[in-house]
């Protein structure tokens, strides 16, 4: 396997993380053929989902987890990874609005 090739990476989402030096890109059942997830890739994965939450707060502002999740073309299960990776970290404050909670960034 000395000769393989790098696949490009077909979403947007991948092909920036791949752009912004992310060693390693991979497809979902490249991930699933990998037996089990380290703990490198867990942070990996989880921190960049973060930083994606953060940005789209930082640009649009405060809306909820089903906004962030269209705005962001992932998961909702992914969106509050990242928020309680975000949470952890104190970076976001949540309010809640009748049934649903609404995010933003701290000041």
């Amino acid at each position: 396997m000395a000769n393989e090739t790098a696949k490009k990476p077909r979403s947007r989402k991948k092909r920036g993380m791949a752009e912004a030096g992310v060693a390693a890109v991979k497809s979902k059942t490249e991930a699933r053929k990998g037996g089990g997830m380290t703990e490198e890739s867990v942070d990996l994965v989880f921190g960049i989902n973060a930083g994606i939450i953060w940005d789209l707060l930082n640009l649009k502002g405060p809306m909820p987890a089903s906004e962030l999740a269209k705005a962001a073309a992932l998961r909702i299960d992914d969106v509050h990874g990242a928020l309680g990776w975000l949470g952890r970290e104190g970076k976001i404050d949540v309010k809640k609005k009748g049934r649903s909670r609404i995010y933003s960034l701290r000041p």
